[in-house]
């Protein structure tokens, strides 16, 4: 980590003759609780930095570079609003700084809705006033090379980058603009923690995983050497020179080729991402993936990819890594609705492998959370709950596992009847009260028909379809805009399935 930061800075402060240090360092600022926390920035080649905060003291000595870094001692959560001082040839205080819990939100466009945008958005917004839920806001900004600062990178306008990114305390004029996602998981673990939390969100609608990724993160993974060549070609192409020094592919050009500067591979970790490295946080939440969705199987071993470079730079090789599955849509499907109808599942069974895979990573099922003609459902509380219960299991030990979704376990064929058991079924139950929905059935031939009956008896699904009677297959969900009503007893919804895939 430390090799990865000196790498970052530099030449960062070359000639530099006072402290600086990133905008994100500022007033009603959180620290990362139970570990140690770098605090960095530059100063006057050979200066001895000192950091001071709650009656801890790290120092550090700034590099021929003026680059340094300190790390003050691993601290318990504290709702107390102190300052955090930080001398060196010039003083700089901090000041309402407190301790918790760090939560980077990241992905595309239904990471990035904003809270206003919600059902019922101004009430919650109105009602968002919290003093010990602190909001970071990253803007849309990309780069062809990796930044040390927010400065150095491009707006999704093509232009330099004059702002300066800083925390906020949540409340009404700060929570409207930020991801609804974020805030309302943020919300319940603060309740429920009864700590500080900061949300830091890092989205961008129509990022590709690809784009958040570092340029040698695909190398690291087994399987990808199709997109290892093709990252190192794209990452090649808009990084080559002119002769007379310019950028050999203008903004524009690479604007259209990309069709868009979020879809340009490495550019947003490039310029999003690594400027707040090696910030200590808790975790990461991920919901991405629509411009992805056509992928399939191959987006499991991307979000390795993704896992491994997030890891890296915030230097925590067990970062805890949340998946939220994309809910249905219409994804390419014309009348009547059969063209690639089974694009999503195939997608989100590929998420899944990847959470499972991951020791530290989890996921929620959304199907009962989207709006199949709109890839933006605007109402984001159940999902944000659901996400909320999950992360306090998963990383906290808080709750049962009646917040993990029921997944497919095996399936037993009696004659006509498929009876299907599964992992963490929890109590299974419909949430209209009528027989289990989206189940289908096929014979040796694969070809699949609507169950004609369905039930649930004990913690199974049983099924059957006069026309099957010897079923050798059966799936659930199975389509881009299915919706079923199969439930657990916290109301988490069963993960679609399809038997013949079963151990991919």
């Amino acid at each position: 980590m430390r090799r990865l930061f000196l790498s970052l800075t530099a030449g960062l402060a070359l000639g530099a003759w006072a402290l600086e240090m990133p905008s994100f360092f500022s007033d009603d600022m959180i620290l990362q609780r139970e570990s140690p926390v770098p605090v960095w920035g530059t100063a006057p080649a050979g200066q001895r930095v000192t950091v001071e905060f709650g009656g801890a003291t790290a120092e550090a000595t700034a590099g021929a570079d003026g680059a340094w870094l300190a790390r003050l001692p691993a601290m318990p959560a504290s709702k107390e609003g102190r300052e955090l001082k930080v001398t060196a040839d010039t003083e700089r205080t901090f000041r309402n700084v407190v301790v918790g819990d760090i939560w980077l939100c990241a992905g595309q466009s239904n990471m990035d809705w904003n809270l206003g945008g919600n059902t019922d958005g101004g009430r919650l917004v109105k009602e968002s006033a919290n003093p010990h839920l602190r909001l970071l806001q990253i803007p849309h900004l990309w780069s062809r090379l990796p930044c040390r600062r927010f400065g150095e990178a491009v707006t999704e306008k093509g232009q330099p980058f004059a702002g300066a990114p800083a925390w906020r305390v949540c409340g009404p004029r700060t929570s409207g603009g930020f991801s609804a996602v974020g805030y309302l998981m943020g919300r319940e673990l603060q309740r429920e923690l009864d700590i500080p939390v900061g949300l830091v969100k890092l989205a961008w609608g129509g990022c590709r995983v690809e784009s958040m990724c570092a340029p040698d993160s695909f190398a690291q993974i087994p399987g990808l050497a199709g997109v290892v060549e093709l990252n190192r070609r794209l990452v090649a192409e808009m990084q080559a020179k002119a002769p007379d020094g310019s950028w050999q592919t203008d903004n524009e050009t690479l604007y259209r080729k990309r069709n868009r500067y979020q879809r340009v591979h490495t550019a947003l970790y490039n310029a999003m991402v690594l400027p707040l490295a090696p910030m200590a946080v808790r975790g990461m939440v991920w919901y991405q993936g629509e411009d992805n969705h056509y992928e399939g199987d191959i987006y499991a071993e991307k979000l390795k990819a993704l896992a491994w470079t997030w890891r890296r730079a915030f230097g925590n090789p067990e970062m805890p890594i949340h998946i939220v599955l994309l809910p249905p849509y219409r994804y390419n499907m014309k009348a009547p609705y059969t063209t690639l109808s089974d694009r999503l599942p195939v997608f989100t069974d590929a998420q899944r492998r990847f959470a499972e895979s991951d020791p530290h990573a989890g996921y929620i099922v959304t199907t009962d959370c989207g709006n199949v003609e709109d890839i933006h459902p605007r109402e984001k509380r159940t999902l944000s709950a659901r996400l909320a219960r999950l992360i306090l299991l998963k990383t906290y030990g808080r709750g049962d596992d009646s917040a993990l979704a029921p997944t497919f376990r095996a399936v037993v064929f009696d004659g006509p009847t498929a009876t299907v058991s599964f992992n963490h079924p929890n109590g299974l139950r419909t949430t209209d009260g009528k027989a289990p929905s989206f189940v289908m059935l096929a014979g040796a031939d694969g070809k699949f028909v609507p169950a004609d009956r369905t039930a649930i008896v004990g913690d199974t699904l049983v099924a059957s379809a006069e026309a099957v009677p010897q079923p050798a297959f059966v799936s659930f969900g199975w389509s881009n805009i299915a919706q079923p009503n199969l439930v657990n007893r916290a109301g988490h919804p069963v993960m679609p399935f399809n038997s013949r895939r079963a151990g991919r």
